[in-house]
């Protein structure tokens, strides 16, 4: 029924694309000024189902994007000269339908979402009602504070909040819950958190960058054998599909649609001059080309989505979680004055409206409290370069980049250590479990549950520790291992952060196309030195470490008669590998990968129909995860303007969930394993970490 009713939806999108088109001319040139103004650009919609559990719209997106450019030659001092816009506006109908209807929160939703359940005691019983748990509780409301359903029972939230949030990670004793709505984050800074949904349906996030629906905007003068191109744009150096090893100007927006569009529709385009020139023949190198880039540009992170976009990354759902933890888990707990009155307690116990405090709140640091983005200075803008040459048969092409890492690690600068068991700490906080609920443990009815804590820096706390003879602490510093200390259960999480840092990456690319076999060979490799990197053996979990890591590409035309005698098989084959070259730890704790992740890839494209047909398809295989991913398409090319496209994306990957050290935070789990699927436990699963995202799609484009 689902599946039928998305059905009409899409044709109406259709019929609407094709009234817009019917009143659209065509690619058009014409003179203006002592120029060539060109225009060119398409009208899209795309529309996907999930096929993985109950079926439902996830996305359908209406996209223009004109591209306009006024072009010169032999203005003043230029041979060429040329302004470019690409403008590119877009609406995600299913997005603001499913959240305006309320049909992917609440008790008769479909599947949230592809990692997403619902939210509430049985799923996830520490956030949503505390450390009831711990006293026995078999279902929220034993004390009084503590998890995000004292917010509704204190009188502080509608009941219909709760609806807001779902659970990740459930297949681990240590659920998190993850914001579904766009509800304000207590998290500084934080990327694509606090988005609304009209944002989310524009893809107007926090990754798209400035000057939105502008994607690309800037100029280019040619002089003789030089060539630049200042303003908003794509600067392209790798040679491979679905990775990027020296192509790493630009970030990559994954929550847009994982890598399953093309890399130019999901780079982020960067405000960049490069200047480029040609050599021509130096020696015994011909076909010479050096290319000078500087990015200056406001920082930009890899798009992970907000956490409730259909494409939403893991880690991106992840932020959100963390983002919550700070915002409903840190502040100080408080009651309603009727639970403060029924049980004696003092009048300082109850909420006050901007107050800050929350009935959720433990009162300790807990969380994602900010992202440390790099300020807007010169000093942090990215610098680099690219030689191009071929010598003989071979094409070479030499790089350097010294630029921000885009891919978030996060930092622990606090943690809550249980000062009444560990020595050598000394309290400045408390957990505090419950208010007026004393009387559960002994204590005066009225009383606080408290527990005595240190937040402290946390190697300084491990130091400490173990000055004062602590054996956790003195193994963690003997082994360089803080998971030894962690383990003991004595910690109550932490405050985090997210960093980024520049490093200098040099890449080498090679392609020779040989005679005999046909085949073009490829090879491509980037060295990245002091690459920053979670470490959970590390007391705060940041470490650095150099990061090799390279591909060989084999690229064919091949006739496979039995299928297709009248046109040839494109064929590509792909081999990944990242080595981190100071790799520690074992599969549960220390980096978050092994040291090598090999990936394989393999791609197929083929032309029926007097090249009106045009199927194509594609595996992915992560050795690491042991995940899979299938994708197979059909395009229709009806005339020179309309296509239609269909086709589906399958992922897989072994049933068992990737578990990994939740670090400080084990305190939480409920089995008292360190190893959870919480945290890392998505990283460690790769690529598999969707495997529930599986789908299929229609594409309608009137090309212009």
């Amino acid at each position: 029924m689902r599946l039928r009713k998305c059905s009409v939806k899409l044709t109406v999108a259709a019929a609407f694309l094709g009234v817009l088109a019917f009143d659209t001319q065509a690619r058009m040139t014409m003179e203006l000024g002592d120029g060539e103004l060109v225009t060119t650009g398409y009208l899209r919609n795309e529309t996907r189902w999930r096929i993985e559990h109950d079926q439902y719209m996830t996305q359908s997106i209406n996209r223009f994007q004109l591209e306009t450019s006024w072009n010169f030659e032999d203005k003043g001092i230029f041979d060429e000269l040329s302004f470019v816009t690409v403008i590119r506006p877009e609406y995600d109908m299913a997005h603001m339908n499913d959240y305006l209807t309320n049909k992917r929160v609440g008790k008769d939703a479909t599947k949230p979402s592809y990692l997403g359940i619902d939210f509430n005691y049985g799923n996830d019983p520490i956030g949503y009602a505390g450390f009831d748990v711990a006293f026995g509780a078999t279902e929220a409301g034993l004390l009084s504070t503590g998890g995000l359903a004292k917010n509704v029972m204190q009188g502080s939230w509608d009941a219909s909040t709760l609806q807001e949030f779902e659970v990740i990670a459930h297949g681990s004793p240590f659920p998190l819950l993850a914001p579904t709505s766009t509800r304000n984050q207590n998290c500084r800074d934080c990327q694509d958190v606090d988005i609304s949904h009209s944002e989310i349906a524009m893809a107007n996030t926090d990754a798209s960058g400035a000057l939105y629906p502008f994607r690309e905007l800037y100029t280019d003068a040619v002089i003789g054998d030089w060539w630049l191109r200042l303003g908003k744009q794509q600067i392209v150096w790798g040679k491979t599909d679905f990775f990027r090893l020296q192509d790493i100007i630009n970030p990559i927006d994954f929550g847009q649609h994982f890598f399953f569009d093309q890399f130019e529709d999901i780079r982020i385009p960067q405000w960049a001059a490069s200047l480029q020139w040609k050599g021509g023949s130096i020696g015994p190198l011909n076909d010479t080309a050096l290319q000078l880039v500087w990015n200056f540009d406001e920082f930009r992170a890899a798009g992970l989505g907000n956490p409730s976009a259909a494409w939403a990354h893991p880690f991106g759902k992840e932020i959100g979680t963390f983002a919550s933890f700070n915002t409903y888990f840190s502040p100080e707990p408080c009651v309603s004055a009727a639970t403060a009155a029924s049980h004696g307690a003092d009048d300082s116990t109850v909420c006050q409206e901007g107050d800050g405090r929350l009935p959720s709140g433990f009162g300790i640091p807990v969380g994602l409290a900010r992202t440390h983005i790099p300020s807007k200075e010169l000093d942090n803008t990215e610098v680099g370069g690219r030689f191009e040459f071929r010598l003989f048969d071979l094409r070479f092409a030499l790089s350097h980049y010294y630029g921000w890492s885009d891919l978030p690690v996060f930092k622990f600068d606090t943690i809550n250590v249980n000062a009444a068991t560990v020595p050598g700490v000394t309290a400045n906080d408390a957990l505090i479990i419950g208010l007026t609920d004393g009387a559960l443990v002994g204590l005066p009815e009225g009383s606080n549950i408290e527990v005595p804590v240190a937040v402290m820096n946390p190697q300084e706390a491990i130091q400490a520790a173990a000055d004062a003879g602590y054996a956790p602490a003195l193994d963690a510093l003997q082994h360089d291992n803080a998971r030894l200390f962690y383990d003991d259960l004595q910690v109550f999480g932490g405050l985090t952060s997210i960093r980024y840092s520049q490093v200098h990456t040099t890449g080498l690319s090679m392609d020779y196309f040989d005679d005999w076999t046909g085949i073009v060979f490829r090879v491509e490799s980037s060295y990245t030195f002091d690459e920053l990197i979670n470490n959970t053996m590390k007391a705060d979990w940041i470490d650095e470490g150099d990061v090799l890591r390279y591909s060989l590409g084999l690229d064919r035309p091949t006739f496979i008669r039995l299928l297709n005698k009248d046109r040839t098989f494109f064929l590509s084959f792909q081999f990944f590998d990242t080595w981190y070259l100071d790799h520690e730890g074992s599969n549960t704790d220390g980096y978050i990968l092994n040291d090598h992740n090999r990936i394989y890839t393999f791609y197929w494209e083929t032309y029926y129909a007097r090249d009106t047909v045009k199927p194509s398809g594609f595996a992915v295989y992560e050795e690491e995860s042991k995940a899979w991913v299938f994708g197979a398409n059909v395009t229709w090319f009806i005339d020179n303007h309309w296509s239609v496209k269909t086709g589906a994306h399958i992922i897989s990957r072994d049933e068992d969930p990737g578990l990994f050290d939740v670090g400080p935070f084990a305190s939480f789990t409920l089995d008292g394993n360190y190893a959870q699927q919480a945290i890392f436990g998505y990283a460690r699963e790769g690529i598999g970490s969707v495997k529930d995202n599986d789908e299929v799609f229609v594409q309608v484009q009137y090309q212009f």
